[in-house]
């Protein structure tokens, strides 16, 4: 049960945090022409960081800094981890992405005092067994590309307010060859809860990212970063309220238990150095009930070929989710699970989706 401020004391904080919103707004408005202006050809190294981990998230397509409330927020805005629970969490996931390759994630986060949250985490991508050529396109033997980065991460928060920070190790190994590199990222990111309407976050993934090879020509590789800002929202379904007065100040107070049940709904915009437009994503999340909930997201504004456009369908997603009450199951269960399963879109697959599933278990 949580505790609510008087109307005055939050309208006076909700305009700080406004006003916050508008200036990061401005920000990210004003800065890709900047970033563009600098840039001579798309793509980058090790983009696959830049890829969406997690069901949950993968299902809402990627509109997920704002939430950043399970282990995968150390992937999408460290911030998340101090508005976090008290018991430990793990999550485990798995893509098959089509050709051969596969997505992988596991991570744990735990808020570990009022102010601090904390979470590590490994993810990676496999590609599976292609044949090498030469330049005479001869075959040289049968390789294999192993991407996979290192992630630990914390948060410090206020009662409104929590900023974060991911350190990245990197490494790429195309096995078959003697090529390899290993790197550094680090993201940063803030999230907000504006006048518990809703939250608001920014950040920036792969800040200062470097590769560097094992290659006599080509040995140094930035990595291009990214720009996330997003707003979620939630309306509950079964919260539950009550006044009571302060026993300090006399002032009327409500307290209330947040819902189980609920409806959300995210916005998420993204900018990744040297594209030649943001993204912008939809994703929402519905708990009808304690056991199931239903996912879904598309991109309405990105790239396609090239050319910025108006629902491109880079991205989309739909998922469900199924939490079995393990107490009723196994007497004097200590923790909670969600099993989920989504499918989303998969530009190189030649069936153009992929299907993922993650398993999540809260420690009670």
């Amino acid at each position: 049960m949580q505790k609510k401020l008087s109307y005055q004391s939050k309208h006076n904080l909700g305009i700080n945090q406004f006003l916050f919103i508008i200036i990061s707004f401005v920000f990210l408005i004003t800065l890709p022409p900047i970033t563009l202006s600098q840039s001579e050809i798309g793509g980058g190294s090790e983009i696959y960081i830049s890829r969406d981990y997690g069901s949950r998230a993968i299902a809402m397509a990627g509109a997920f800094s704002a939430v950043s409330d399970d282990p995968t927020t150390i992937l999408y805005n460290p911030a998340g981890l101090s508005f976090y629970r008290t018991e430990p969490t793990f999550s485990l996931y798995a893509g098959s992405l089509g050709l051969g390759r596969t997505a992988n994630f596991l991570g744990y986060a735990q808020q570990v005092s009022d102010e601090f949250g904390v979470g590590i985490g490994i993810n990676s991508l496999y590609t599976g067994s292609f044949v090498a050529r030469d330049e005479k396109a001869e075959p040289i033997g049968d390789m294999s590309n192993f991407q996979y980065t290192f992630v630990a991460a914390g948060s410090y928060r206020t009662e409104f307010a929590s900023f974060g920070i991911s350190l990245k190790y990197l490494t790429n190994n195309l096995i078959g060859s003697y090529t390899e590199a290993t790197g550094f990222a680090f993201d940063v990111g803030t999230k907000f809860n504006v006048l518990d309407l809703f939250s608001f976050s920014v950040g920036v993934r792969n800040v200062y990212g470097t590769m560097m090879w094992n290659t006599l020509e080509y040995n140094r590789e930035t990595i291009p970063f990214e720009i996330r800002t997003g707003i979620a929202m939630q309306f509950g379904l079964n919260s539950q309220s009550s006044q009571t007065r302060s026993t300090l100040t006399g002032e009327l107070e409500d307290d209330y238990i947040p819902a189980s049940r609920y409806i959300l709904l995210s916005l998420e915009a993204s900018f990744i150095e040297k594209s030649k437009s943001p993204s912008i994503m939809v994703g929402m999340e519905i708990i009808p009930d304690d056991f199931i909930a239903f996912r879904g997201g598309v991109d309405v504004y990105g790239e396609r070929f090239g050319e910025p456009q108006l629902f491109p369908f880079n991205k989309w997603g739909a998922g469900v989710s199924i939490r079995p009450d393990l107490v009723e199951l196994f007497n004097n269960s200590s923790f909670s699970t969600s099993l989920d399963y989504t499918i989303s879109s998969e530009f190189i697959s030649p069936s153009k989706i992929a299907h993922h599933i993650s398993l999540t278990f809260n420690f009670e």
